[in-house]
This record gives C-alpha cells, sequence and structure tokens, in this order.
C-alpha cells in the first residue's frame, strides 16, 4: 500500500513508499482510510523539532477517519463497514493508575499512531477496538465522515475546556492565537456560555473574522485592544485566558489579563523553553492549568457535541489532496496559507 513515511532525519527523509499492509492482532481493527489531517506535530515530524521525536521509519498521521474493513478476536461491537475514529495514544500498559482512569496518553509506556507506531497518512491503519469510536449516525455522506478526520484536535481542545477547567455563564474568556485551536476553542468555550474574545495580531485579521463566524463575541489585533475588550467586560481582568497558539508573547499577554484567582488553560504547544514572568502567576494566585491530548472520556464528550451541531469542524477544514500531493499540504500549513489540511489515500466511489 501507499503511505507517507518518515525515515530518515531532515526533511529529504520523508514520502510516499510502498509498504506492506497492517496486520492484524488480537483485538485490532484494518481500516480503510477515508481523510487524515495534518497536525503540528507532523510538521515537527517533517523538521525533527520539538520533543516529541518519532521512532522511524513509521507512517505519520494520528488524526483520521475511515471504514472498518477486517477484524480480528473480541472487538466488541466494531465489525466491518463502521465508521471510526481512534484516540491516538491507543497501545499503553494498560495496568497503570492512569490507563485505569482512561488517561492513556499520560501513560509512561504509551505508543501514539504517527510517532511510535504506523499512522494513518497511509491507504490503511491498524488500531486497537478498545480505543476506537463510532461516527454518530448523523454523519451521513462522505464530505461529513471527512470531517471526523479533525476530530481529534477538537478533543484535545475539549479535554482542556471541558474536563480540566470549570467555565461558568458568562465567564469572560480570552483565546489568544486564532489558528486551527483558537477556533476550537471558541466554539467549545462558546458552548458553556462564555463571553469570548478572540485575539491575535493585524497578520492574523481573515483568521480573527473566522473566530467572530464561529462564534467569537469579539475579536482584536492588538494587546491594546484586548485588554480594553477585557476592561469593558471585568475590570478585574479576564476570568480565563487560553493560549492555544504555543507563544511566549502571547502567554505574556494572558498572565497580564487573567485577573486575581482566575484561570489559565494552556492548549498550545511551545515546541521550546520559553522565558516567562512566572511571578504574575503568583501575585494574583493564579491557577496555571495544562492540557495534554485526550482521555477515553472526552471523545464521549467531544462526538456528542459534534452529532448536536455545537461545534462546526467545517470553519476549520480548508483543504483536500491526494496523499502523492503531501508537500503542497504541509507547506500551505506551513505558510498558514489554510487552517487544516487532509490527505485523502484513497478513491472512493
Amino acid at each position: 500500500m501507499k503511505a507517507l513515511v518518515k525515515y530518515a532525519k531532515g526533511e529529504e527523509g520523508i514520502g510516499i513508499r510502498e509498504v506492506p499492509e497492517p496486520v492484524l492482532e488480537e483485538g485490532e481493527l484494518k481500516v480503510k482510510v477515508l481523510a487524515a489531517g495534518i497536525c503540528g506535530s507532523d510538521i515537527h515530524a517533517l523538521r525533527d523539532e520539538g520533543n516529541r521525536a518519532v521512532r522511524m521509519p513509521v507512517i505519520l498521521g494520528h488524526e483520521y477517519v475511515g471504514q472498518v474493513v477486517e477484524t480480528k478476536g473480541d472487538t466488541g461491537d466494531f465489525k466491518e463497514g463502521d465508521w471510526i475514529t481512534t484516540l491516538p495514544a491507543c497501545y499503553s500498559c494498560g495496568e497503570c493508575r492512569f490507563c485505569r482512569a482512561g488517561l492513556v496518553t499520560l501513560c509512561a509506556q504509551r505508543r501514539s499512531i504517527g510517532t511510535h507506531v504506523d499512522g494513518a497518512m497511509a491507504q490503511y491503519v491498524k488500531v486497537p477496538a478498545k480505543y476506537s469510536f463510532h461516527l454518530p449516525d448523523s454523519a451521513r455522506t462522505l464530505q461529513e465522515k471527512k470531517l471526523y478526520a479533525l476530530a481529534e484536535p477538537m478533543c484535545c481542545a475539549a479535554r482542556g475546556i471541558y474536563e480540566r477547567i470549570d467555565v461558568r455563564p458568562g465567564n469572560v474568556a480570552v483565546v489568544s492565537g486564532p489558528g486551527p485551536m483558537g477556533i476550537l476553542a471558541v466554539q467549545l468555550l462558546k458552548s458553556r456560555n462564555a463571553y469570548v474574545i478572540a485575539s491575535g495580531l493585524p497578520a492574523d485579521r481573515e483568521r480573527l473574522a473566522l473566530a467572530k463566524k464561529a462564534g467569537a463575541d469579539e475579536t482584536v489585533e492588538s494587546f491594546e485592544e484586548l485588554q480594553r475588550a477585557v476592561c469593558a467586560k471585568n475590570p478585574e481582568g479576564a476570568d480565563i485566558t487560553c493560549d492555544t497558539s504555543g507563544s511566549a508573547p502571547a502567554l505574556a499577554n494572558c498572565f497580564e489579563l487573567v485577573r486575581t484567582h482566575g484561570v489559565h488553560l494552556q492548549i498550545g504547544i511551545f515546541g521550546k523553553p520559553i522565558q516567562a514572568n512566572m511571578d504574575r502567576l503568583f501575585d494574583k494566585e493564579v491557577n496555571y492549568i495544562a492540557t495534554n491530548s485526550t482521555a477515553v472520556s472526552t471523545w464521549n464528550i467531544g462526538l456528542s457535541l459534534l452529532e448536536k451541531k455545537e461545534v462546526d469542524l467545517s470553519y476549520i477544514l480548508s483543504l483536500e489532496v491526494p496523499l502523492d500531493n503531501w508537500r503542497e499540504a504541509f507547506d500551505r500549513v506551513i505558510g498558514k496559507s489554510c487552517m487544516k489540511a487532509v490527505l485523502l489515500p484513497n478513491e472512493w466511489d
């Protein structure tokens, strides 16, 4: 089968290769991939950046949707023909306190598709049934199903906004960074009835307009505008600041604007050590909360929100290309000329 493989260091060490189709073990599903999303971690793999190195050679891709074509052993209620998506950290010890609590991403022995084991930027991927999820019945057409390739990043944001922090109706929430995760965070905070201010730079004007369309109450292009907008709603500061950009200046702005006893939620990954004035958190007894990927429970929340149409993934899907055109898609994501891109490894009737 055809797959996008990271096989050596450097940007030249990645490309389309013919590899064997996956062979199932007990409790696994073989899935024909409809669409595989490009994540920031895939860009890091391309460039050998960050602290989440891939185990080479490996097929990239952990954001995906596809149809089950084969099962082996006890796979619960999954059968051939089912449309599914999967929690990426789907190979773990199964015995530690994190695994027992459904927090498999925090398992010290966890292995994720697309990083440690072969992923979904291929015609077929194999995954454990125990960490896979059916698509809601409301996803009927191929285009509607395709959107579920982006369910994983949405669930990452939902983990933070629904499970890691408390959001009360009327809370003033700042979302820093109007990229894909920012657009998702806006929708998720609105689904919890917060007042949401999306913040970016003048270069983000089009993305901020999209944030507004997705439900943001206000959008701003500078720290001064953000400061005024927050103060107009609550002179004490924002109840919640949420950085989705992984930018040190954005983090500094959040620390300045979050109110005393407020909450800062960190969704964006910095990818390198940064400098931050932590005394600002000390001064105001701010709760700094980090959120890392998803728990099993998060997927039930996220898929329910999608079925109820409280979150719309079509806002962020802006590019679909065949797997052979992977470089075009990667370059457009890197150049920020599109929001989210998906690779299409197979042809469908």
